[in-house]
């Protein structure tokens, strides 16, 4: 649990030592992130670092939560509340993550790193990833207009496509380097265009 002190530092010192931790995570894999390099490039010791997280693994799920919180924001800012257009939700919502990663360049980075780092050897419990992923899905799923779909590719089955698609895209860069958010946002937004021609129904193209 992270102690309330943190929350009552300046935001300028929190979104420092955020910044610092969300590089850190980016560079390495989990294992190999240092917490003394996190507390340098935040200006802060690591004993007060330990002091608001209490130990790295609540650190790094701070990160993931933090993120989502940030980009679920934005999201609400930029989708109409009362858009129902499965397909218009999904690109509003890549736009809003685009915009945000690209104001914070180790973010991307970072949720590739939580991603391919989630397996329970790695990093402990990381039920929460599954968690936050399973209750974005079924927001998505809840407001949707379900009648423009075709009889054979139900919105479930979408999702599962665009997830996978999305996985791979991720992992094609990050066996590249680093993120190049603009081009992946352009290639993965025409995947999406693609698929809304072959899964909704006729009527609703128009």
């Amino acid at each position: 649990m992270v102690n309330d002190k943190f929350y009552s530092l300046p935001e300028e010192k929190q979104q420092r030592i955020i910044n610092a931790a969300l590089r850190v995570f980016a560079e390495n894999p989990y294992k190999k992130a240092n917490t003394a390099d996190i507390a340098a490039a935040a200006g802060i010791s690591k004993g007060l670092l330990f002091h608001y997280f209490g130990n790295k693994q609540t650190l790094y799920e701070y990160l993931f939560r933090y993120g989502n919180d940030v980009m679920r924001g934005h999201i609400s800012e930029l989708l109409p509340p009362d858009e129902s257009d499965f397909f218009e939700i999904w690109l509003r919502s890549q736009r809003a993550k685009t915009e945000i990663i690209t104001r914070n360049p180790y973010l991307m980075d970072f949720f590739i790193r939580v991603y391919y780092d989630k397996a329970p050897e790695n990093v402990g419990n990381m039920s929460f990833y599954g968690d936050l992923e399973t209750a974005s899905t079924a927001v998505i799923l809840d407001r949707i207009d379900r009648s423009k779909f075709r009889e054979e590719t139900p919105p479930e089955k979408v999702i599962r496509w665009l997830i996978w698609a999305a996985e791979g895209f991720m992992k094609r860069q990050s066996d590249l380097g680093r993120v190049d958010i603009e081009q992946l946002d352009t290639e993965f937004t025409e995947l999406v265009l693609f698929i809304r021609q072959h899964c909704y129904k006729e009527e609703a193209l128009q």
